[in-house]
C-alpha cells in the first residue's frame, strides 16, 4: 500500500467517528490484521493446512494435546458444523485421533498425534520468526505497550464471564 493512500485513509476515517477516537485505533488494527493474516495464510498453505486446521492443532498443542470437541469450540472461533469437517480432515491426515473419554465412554476426546505435534511445532517456529520480522521496527518498550493494550482488549472482548 502506498503511504499517501494509507495516510488518506487514516486521516479521513476520523470524519466517521466525530465523537470517538476508536476509528483511529480500530482501522490501523484491521489493516495490520489483514496484512498479518495474509502472510500467515501463505505459511499455513506451505504446511499443507487450512487456517481452521492450524487453529485446531494450535489449540490442542497449547492445551496438553487433548480437548473435547466442546473445549475446542471454546478455544477457537468457528461453528460446530465446521468443526466436524475440520476434525475429519485432520484425522485423514493422521494429525489427530478421536479417543474415548475415560470419564464418559460415550464422548470422544480429540488427541493431537505425534505427527500433528511435530507439524505444529515447526509451523509455530516459522510463525514466530515471521511475527518477529513484522515487529522488528518497533522498540522493545513500544512492543510492551502494544502487548499490554491488546491483551487487555482481548480479555475484555473475547473472554466469557462464566
Amino acid at each position: 500500500m502506498n503511504k499517501s493512500h494509507l495516510d488518506n485513509i487514516l486521516e479521513n476515517a476520523a470524519h466517521f467517528s466525530l465523537h470517538s477516537s476508536a476509528w483511529k485505533i480500530i482501522l490501523p488494527m484491521l489493516l495490520v490484521d489483514k496484512f498479518v493474516l495474509d502472510k500467515s495464510d501463505a505459511l499455513i498453505e506451505r504446511f499443507g493446512l487450512q487456517r481452521s486446521e492450524s487453529d485446531v492443532l494450535i489449540a490442542l498443542y497449547f492445551n496438553n494435546n487433548v480437548l473435547s470437541p466442546t473445549q475446542l469450540y471454546e478455544a477457537i472461533l468457528f461453528s460446530s458444523g465446521g468443526m466436524t469437517k475440520v476434525l475429519k480432515r485432520l484425522e485423514e491426515k493422521k494429525l489427530i485421533t478421536r479417543v474415548p473419554s475415560t470419564n464418559d465412554r460415550r464422548s470422544l476426546l480429540v488427541h493431537l498425534e505425534e505427527k500433528g505435534e511435530t507439524l505444529i511445532k515447526s509451523f509455530l517456529v516459522e510463525v514466530a520468526e515471521l511475527h518477529s520480522q513484522l515487529l522488528s521496527f518497533l522498540e522493545e518498550d513500544e512492543k510492551r505497550v502494544i502487548e499490554k493494550a491488546f491483551k487487555k482488549l482481548a480479555y475484555a472482548l473475547l473472554v466469557d464471564e462464566a
